[in-house]
C-alpha cells in the first residue's frame, strides 16, 4: 500500500498543506448533531393541547387521547399547556394519571401560560420545556363563584385547599429533582428564596433566609424580583439550556433516567412538613465558596417564573417555539398532534352554568305549555329535548348519577299524573316537584359536600335553579297574555274553527255542559281533542285510551280543558265514524 505521505505528494508543498489542513479541521470543524438524552429519546410524538380551563371533561379527554396516541404508536407525550387554571379534584386527577398511567417520556410544554393547575400538571411531567415569552406559577387555591367573584378563605379553609396541592408539588419535586422550596412557592405564601452561585460559578443553590444567615452571617438583602417578561427571544437562545443546567450540583437524578430496579417507590408526603432539601446544608465555614446573585421570590408574593428564569433555577429544561423544534429536541421524525374532540367541546358547553339555566327553562316552559294545549307534542319534545341534554350530557361524561335523571322523570310523571290523570289535591304535584328539583340541584354536584368545592357546587345549582324558575315564571306570564293571539301557537295546539266563522276556542259562549255527547277527533292518550257541537276543544278522559271517531260524554268541565268517557263499554275498542258533515269536515 503506498505510504499516506506519497498520496499526499510531498514533493507539492501545496498539496501537501492542503492535506494536513483537512485531516486537522475535519475533528475541530465537523459539528456533530447534539446528542438527545436516552429518557428523551422518540421518533414519534403525540402533542396533547390542553387549552382553557381545566375540568373533568379536560381529564376524560387527556385519557382518551393518550390512549389514542399509543395504538399511533407514539413513544411520548407532549402536554402542551395554556390554560389560566382549573378544577382542583380534575388537577390532582390528572397529575395521579401523568405519574401512573401515562408513558414514562410524558413532558410539559408551557406554551405560553400556564397559571394555576397549568403549573401544578407541567410538575408532574418528567421535565418541562417553555416557549420564548411564556409564563408559569401563581398556584394558590382560590374560591369564586360565577356572577359574585372571588370568595376569601378563612385561614383554616385555606390551609385545607393546599394541602393536596402542597403534597403533589413536593412529591413532583422529590421525583423530578426540584428544590422543594421553590415549588412549595408556587403554591403559598410566607417564603423567600435566594439565589446564590459558587465562585467558580459551576453550581448553584437556593437559600431560606435562616440558611443565608448562617452561610453569610447576615440578613439577607430584601430586594424584589422584577415582575417583568423576558425580551423577545434572540439568536442561540435555544442554547441557554444548556449552558445552564450543568451548574445545578443540586438537582437529584430522576426517576425516568434511574435503573428499573433502583426506583424507589413513591413516598408518603406530610404537606406540613419541611420542605427536604436534595443537597447538604450551608454553613459559615462554606461563606468563602459562595455569593449571592438575587433575591428569587418574596414572602408577600406567589412565584411567577418567564423562561431564562426557570432555566436558570432548574425548573425547565429548554426553549422550544414551534413543532420543527420540538421535534429536534426528542429527535423525533413524527409529530402527531391530537385536539379534543368536537363532542368533548360540546359536552363542556352544555354542562356550562348559563346553558344549564336556558336548558331548565326550556324544559319548564316546554312541559307546562304542552300541560295546557294537549294533543299535540311540539312543545313537549322541545322540553324532552332539554331535558336529555341537561341531565344525559353529564351522566355521559361522568359528572352527573343515573339517578339524577331518573328523579328529575319521576318528578316530571309524578306532576303530570297529579294534573292530568288523578287529581288529588296537589299532595303528589309537590312530591314531584320535590323530586325534581333534588333532581336539577344534584346535577350541578360532583364533589363531597363535606368540601369546600362541593358546597361551592350546591351553592351554584340552588340558584341556578332559582334562576331558572324565575326566568320561566315570567316567560309564561308572558306567553299567557301574548300567545294566544299569535298564528303560531292556534296552529302549534290544533286551534283552529271546525267551520269558518265560529268563535276562538275557550270563548266564553256556548261552554259545554256535563252531559253533552261529543266525538273524539285525535285519539285520547287520555288527552286530545274532541268535537263538540261543531266545535273543537280540549279534552281528556280519567285515564283510558279512546281512539279517534269514538262517541264520548262530557262529565266534567276543568277550564278550558273537558273531560270525558266513553259513552259506550267497548267504545275503547270499536272506534265508530261521524256521520256528522261537521265533523267529517274537522
Amino acid at each position: 500500500m503506498e505510504p499516506f505521505h506519497r498520496r499526499c505528494g510531498w514533493r507539492n508543498p501545496l498539496r501537501l498543506i492542503l492535506c494536513l489542513l483537512a485531516l486537522t479541521a475535519l475533528p475541530g470543524n465537523a459539528r456533530a448533531p447534539q446528542a438527545v438524552p436516552a429518557e428523551r429519546q422518540a421518533s414519534h410524538i403525540a402533542v396533547l393541547p390542553i387549552r382553557g380551563a381545566i375540568d373533568d371533561i379536560t381529564a376524560l379527554s387527556l385519557e382518551r387521547r393518550v390512549e389514542v396516541a399509543r395504538q399511533r404508536g407514539a413513544t411520548a407525550i407532549v402536554l402542551e399547556i395554556d390554560t389560566p387554571g382549573g378544577d382542583l379534584v380534575a388537577t390532582l386527577r390528572i397529575c395521579h394519571m401523568i405519574k401512573q398511567e401515562f408513558p414514562p417520556n410524558t413532558v410539559a410544554w408551557i406554551h405560553p401560560r400556564a397559571f394555576s393547575a397549568g403549573t401544578i400538571i407541567a410538575l408532574a411531567a418528567r421535565e418541562i420545556v417553555v416557549s420564548p415569552g411564556s409564563s408559569f406559577g401563581d398556584a394558590a387555591p382560590i374560591q369564586a363563584i360565577p356572577g359574585a367573584g372571588l370568595i376569601p378563605l378563612p385561614a383554616t379553609e385555606r390551609a385545607k385547599l393546599e394541602a393536596p396541592l402542597i403534597a403533589e408539588v413536593v412529591d413532583s419535586a422529590r421525583a423530578r429533582g426540584y428544590d422543594e422550596h421553590l415549588v412549595t412557592a408556587f403554591v403559598r405564601l410566607g417564603s423567600a428564596l435566594w439565589l446564590i452561585r459558587s465562585v467558580e460559578g459551576d453550581r448553584t443553590a437556593l437559600v431560606d433566609e435562616e440558611e443565608y444567615r448562617d452561610l453569610f452571617g447576615e440578613a439577607p438583602p430584601k430586594a424584589a424580583l422584577a415582575d417583568v417578561p423576558d425580551p423577545p427571544s434572540t439568536a442561540g437562545e435555544e442554547n441557554i439550556a444548556q449552558q445552564l443546567l450543568p451548574m445545578f450540583s443540586n438537582r437529584s437524578p430522576t426517576k425516568a433516567s434511574q435503573p428499573a430496579e433502583e426506583a424507589e417507590k413513591p413516598e408518603e408526603v406530610d404537606p406540613d412538613a419541611e420542605p427536604r432539601r436534595s443537597r447538604a446544608r450551608l454553613t459559615a465555614s462554606d461563606r468563602a465558596n459562595w455569593m449571592l446573585v438575587e433575591q428569587v421570590t418574596r414572602p408577600d408574593q406567589l412565584l411567577v417564573l418567564y423562561p431564562r428564569e426557570a432555566i436558570e433555577l432548574g425548573l425547565a429544561r429548554g426553549i422550544i417555539a414551534d413543532d420543527a423544534q420540538l421535534a429536534k429536541w426528542f429527535g423525533a421524525t413524527t409529530v402527531d398532534r391530537l385536539e379534543e374532540s368536537w363532542s368533548e367541546s360540546l359536552t363542556r358547553f352544555l354542562v356550562s352554568w348559563p346553558v344549564r339555566i336556558a336548558l331548565i327553562v326550556l324544559m319548564l316552559v316546554g312541559f307546562v305549555i304542552e300541560g295546557f294545549t294537549p294533543g299535540f307534542g311540539f312543545f313537549g319534545s322541545v322540553a324532552a329535548a332539554a331535558l336529555l341534554l341537561l341531565v344525559g350530557a353529564p351522566v355521559l361524561v361522568g359528572l352527573a348519577e343515573w339517578w339524577e335523571l331518573i328523579a328529575v322523570l319521576l318528578g316530571l310523571a309524578l306532576v303530570a299524573l297529579d294534573i292530568i290523570v288523578l287529581p288529588t289535591g296537589g299532595w303528589i304535584a309537590v312530591i314531584g316537584g320535590a323530586l325534581l328539583l333534588g333532581g336539577l340541584v344534584s346535577s350541578f354536584v360532583t364533589r363531597d359536600l363535606s368540601t369546600a368545592v362541593g358546597q361551592q357546587q350546591l351553592f351554584l345549582g340552588i340558584g341556578s335553579v332559582l334562576v331558572s324558575l324565575f326566568g320561566s315564571a315570567a316567560i309564561l306570564w308572558f306567553a299567557a297574555r301574548s300567545l294566544p293571539q299569535s298564528t303560531l301557537l292556534r296552529r302549534a295546539v290544533l286551534q283552529s274553527e271546525a267551520a269558518a266563522g265560529s268563535a276562538s276556542l275557550g270563548a266564553p259562549t256556548n261552554m259545554p255542559k256535563v252531559g253533552d255527547s261529543a266525538v273524539a277527533i285525535t285519539t285520547l292518550r287520555p288527552s286530545g281533542r274532541i268535537s263538540l257541537g261543531g266545535r273543537l276543544r280540549d279534552a281528556c278522559t280519567r285515564g283510558e285510551f279512546v281512539e279517534a271517531g269514538a262517541q264520548v260524554r262530557v262529565v266534567a268541565v276543568r277550564g278550558g280543558t273537558v273531560e270525558v268517557e266513553p259513552t259506550m263499554p267497548d267504545a275503547m275498542n270499536t272506534p265508530q265514524r261521524s256521520s256528522s258533515k261537521d265533523e267529517r269536515n274537522a
